[in-house]
This record gives C-alpha cells, sequence and structure tokens, in this order.
C-alpha cells in the first residue's frame, strides 16, 4: 500500500520564471475574474493588462483553465503550510472540510470552478494537464493527512491512503459545483470520511456536537 510523505509530493516542473512577470499576470486574472467572472477571462485581454506578450503568457500558462486555477486556488506549498494537525483524524478533517464550505460556497468560487469544469472536460489534454499540475499533487497533500491517521492507528489498512483523499477533494466539488448544495458540509462529510474509513480499533471524539461516538 502507498505510503505519502511530505516529500514525495510532486510540484509542477518547468523552466524557472520571473515572479515580477508571473504576478503581474495573474493579478491581471484575477482583476479579470473580479469583473466578469470566468467568462470574460481572455488570455489575450490578461497579456494586454499584464503588459506581457502573448508568447510570454502562454508559455507559462498554455491554456486559460491552468492560469485561473493558479490565479485562484493556493498552491501546493500553500495547501502544505496550511494542513490541519488537531491530534485526530477527526478534527484535521473538520477543520479542512470548513475550509471548503468557506471557499466553494461563495458564488464567485462556483462561477469559477464551473467554468474551470466545463472547458477542461471538452479538451482531453487541457484536463489531463491540469490533473498533472495541480489537481494530483494537491491530493497527493491531502494524503498527508491520511497517512497521520493511519500512523495513529485511525484508518483501516484495507484502504487506501488515494482512495480517502480522493473523497476528500472531489465531494466538495461535488456537492457544491456538481449537485448545486448551498448547506454547510463540513459535518457531514467529517462523518462519513472518518467513519467510513475507521480502523475497527479506531475510536474517533464527536466532532459534530450530538454526542456521537463512533
Amino acid at each position: 500500500m502507498t505510503r505519502i510523505l511530505p516529500g514525495m509530493i510532486s510540484r509542477p516542473r518547468g523552466r524557472p520564471r520571473l515572479s515580477s512577470i508571473d504576478d503581474r499576470i495573474l493579478a491581471a486574472t484575477r482583476a479579470a475574474l473580479a469583473r466578469g467572472g470566468y467568462a470574460a477571462v481572455s488570455m489575450e485581454d490578461v497579456a494586454r493588462a499584464a503588459g506581457v506578450a502573448k508568447q510570454s503568457l502562454y508559455r507559462r500558462w498554455p491554456r486559460k483553465p491552468l492560469l485561473v486555477f493558479d490565479a485562484t486556488f493556493l498552491t501546493v506549498d500553500a495547501v502544505i503550510a496550511r494542513l490541519p494537525d488537531t491530534g485526530s483524524f477527526a478534527g484535521d478533517v473538520a477543520e479542512f472540510a470548513r475550509d471548503m464550505d468557506s471557499l466553494f460556497g461563495r458564488a464567485a468560487t462556483q462561477d469559477i470552478g464551473r467554468g474551470l469544469l466545463a472547458d477542461s472536460l471538452a479538451d482531453p489534454m487541457t484536463l489531463e494537464m491540469l490533473r498533472e499540475r495541480f489537481i494530483r499533487p494537491h491530493v497527493t497533500t491531502l494524503g498527508v493527512l491520511v497517512e497521520r491517521a493511519r500512523a495513529r492507528g485511525e484508518i483501516a489498512e484495507d484502504l487506501s491512503t488515494e482512495a480517502v483523499a480522493d473523497l476528500l477533494f472531489v465531494a466538495p466539488l461535488g456537492h457544491f459545483l456538481i449537485v448545486g448544495r448551498t448547506g454547510s458540509l463540513a459535518e457531514q462529510l467529517t462523518r462519513l470520511v472518518t467513519r467510513g474509513s475507521a480502523s475497527p480499533k479506531g475510536r474517533f471524539p464527536d466532532v459534530g456536537g450530538t454526542g456521537d461516538r463512533w
């Protein structure tokens, strides 16, 4: 069974970039998103607003979804720095899920997320690039939470780290972007993930306020 450690987390590859140019491009992208949402973002307009050649923009971000993802969501390093470490899997999942509620509960984030999904699903090459550069590294990062819990005996040995991390990443996307729910997901996701992945020997504290013991 795969064991995921922080040092194993991959980061996007490529030539070194000039951070000042990147910063201008990302700032111009965020400004375009704030003005008109995902549909209003044009690679040509972003290049013009950032004062860079289109070739320079496309060399860094060859597809619009990749650019918007970078401009909107945390980098892998930032996700690692924000990983909760409460001492229990239930506590870690609850903190992570509350962050997802806060992020994806916003109309602006939902607009961006649906635009990213639509463009990526329509172009297999873009989808694979998004997976390789962003989605898989972020999911692998979440695997660190699972491995911590496994070391404490909270995760069933026959359940893969990847499966639990996938669920943590994908469930908020499906809840808010595809199904279109608007209510809080945090408590339900915490209960489902921690109870479903529990080791037979593990017991988790109540995080939902109902007094249940798992």
